[in-house]
């Protein structure tokens, strides 16, 4: 089963992609407009020919980043008919930039950014696949 992850920011989406096995980076998305992220979002999708999608849900006491996300995939939704499930993003992006803290990359360039978006997103789809493993165990 493909599974597309998505790490969602404001101005960036970071996107994964596995098979079930193997999961890997496969590009950031920049955000020009919400119309546009989801036209890229379910192009992507389509391309990959993905069966469901993960989505990264922040678990803070911002209630509108959730939000935002919630509303995200519910427009998804309406766009493609696949099934969307939310993961505990806590600290994906923290552990994207641990990773990258000897890669050499300027922290403050466009390029760091997207790298630290598709890793997190990366690594809320290992997140998902390992729980997911877990539960049918």
């Amino acid at each position: 089963m493909k599974i597309i992850a998505l790490d969602l920011g404001l101005s960036r989406i970071g996107v994964a992609i596995s098979d079930g096995t193997i999961v890997s980076s496969l590009e950031t998305i920049k955000i020009y407009n919400r119309q546009d992220a989801l036209q890229r979002v379910s192009e992507v999708c389509r391309n990959e020919q993905a069966e469901k999608i993960v989505l990264g849900m922040p678990k803070s006491d911002n209630h509108e980043s959730e939000d935002m996300v919630r509303s995200f995939a519910m427009e998804l939704t309406k766009i493609l008919s696949l099934p969307i499930e939310f993961v505990d993003e806590t600290l994906t992006s923290k552990e994207a930039e641990r990773l990258l803290a000897h890669s050499g990359l300027d922290p403050r360039s466009e390029r760091y950014k997207k790298e630290v978006d598709r890793i997190a997103a990366k690594l809320i789809l290992e997140q998902y696949l390992n729980e997911n493993k877990l539960a049918n165990n």
